[in-house]
């Protein structure tokens, strides 16, 4: 009989329950051009902490700083703690993981640190400061929208795309073409007053994640699900591997979106990954189904963190 080679093994060895990696981030304003971000990665392992102050809207380190708070040394090395401030000047844009990479080498536990600035460049992102009313310039726009939630969500859905160009097309409901459904159903989106923070305001905007991966119990495959929840998103993503890395019972979920009418629709699209085989390549596998244009990017994310926790062959 011929023994049954895996197409991955995980990166870890697998705790008792599981392994479980969480996220917890808030973002206070610091000043009128500046947000300060502080972030915790953790697991059974090790605890860290990060914190910027990050430049708007460039969204530019301006200052970082890192602690160890939880890992021995053969785990955290102390030396990233000198390491880390050197990412300073770093934008959230291409070339962002190579410049952390640089930066740390290749010392124990910097493969941690990255996951974690990879968070913090993801919630960073999220929150703006905007003046006060600054998507009512908007309402010309929604004069012919029949639904009162619908055309606040539409000043939003502009306000969002006009602070941050890089968001238009970037997802389903950022598409060019989704504008027509504000007119067609009805859309109820955030609050878009929290992008306008007050001088000095704490916890404008927080988010945890909690990730969490078990071996079938014939030992054959693995269960993973991921989930986020924060001021305007409460996502669920959960599907079953087995050996070969074949994806089944593969579902996500929206309980909560900045664009509810719209953004629950792209959940439907995780389920097309039911059926298919991950290899080393699964990034544009799940760019294609769940990403672009057409997907969602917290999906694009949620998915994509499973899969890195394990080595492919």
């Amino acid at each position: 009989m011929t023994n049954l080679v895996a197409a991955y093994v995980p990166s870890l060895i697998l705790p008792e329950g599981g392994y479980v990696r969480t996220f917890e981030a808030e973002i206070d304003d610091h000043s009128e051009c500046a947000i300060r971000v502080s972030g915790v990665l953790s697991d059974h392992r090790c605890v860290l902490e990060h914190e910027w102050v990050l430049q708007t809207p460039e969204y530019e380190v301006m200052q970082a700083s890192a602690r160890h708070l939880h890992g021995e040394p053969g785990i955290l090395s102390p030396e990233l703690i000198v390491r880390y401030p050197d990412i300073r000047g770093v934008r959230i844009a291409a070339g962002f993981t190579r410049t952390i990479r640089q930066a740390l080498g290749e010392l124990p536990g910097h493969q941690e640190h990255l996951a974690l600035a990879i968070e913090m460049a993801r919630v960073g992102q999220q929150a703006y400061q905007l003046p006060k009313g600054y998507y009512e310039q908007f309402w010309p726009l929604t004069v012919d929208i029949p639904s009162e939630p619908s055309r606040l969500a539409r000043m939003a859905w502009e306000q969002d795309r006009s602070y941050r160009p890089d968001l238009c097309n970037s997802c389903y409901a950022f598409r060019d073409a989704s504008v027509r459904l504000f007119n067609e159903r009805t859309v109820v989106s955030y609050n878009p007053d929290i992008m306008s923070p007050d001088p000095g305001q704490k916890r404008i905007f927080w988010r945890t994640k909690r990730m969490h991966i078990t071996q079938h119990s014939d030992g054959l495959g693995f269960h993973c699900q991921n989930e986020m929840d924060d001021t305007v998103h409460e996502i669920r993503l959960a599907f079953d591997m087995d050996a070969s890395g074949t994806v089944q019972q593969a579902q996500s979920q929206a309980i909560r979106a900045p664009y509810m009418g719209i953004c629950e629709e792209v959940q439907l699209k995780t389920l097309g990954l039911n059926g298919k085989t991950f290899t080393k390549e699964f990034i544009r596998l799940i760019a294609d189904q769940v990403g672009g244009s057409s997907g969602c990017t917290h999906l694009f994310d949620l998915s994509v963190d499973c899969l890195r926790f394990f080595t492919w062959r």
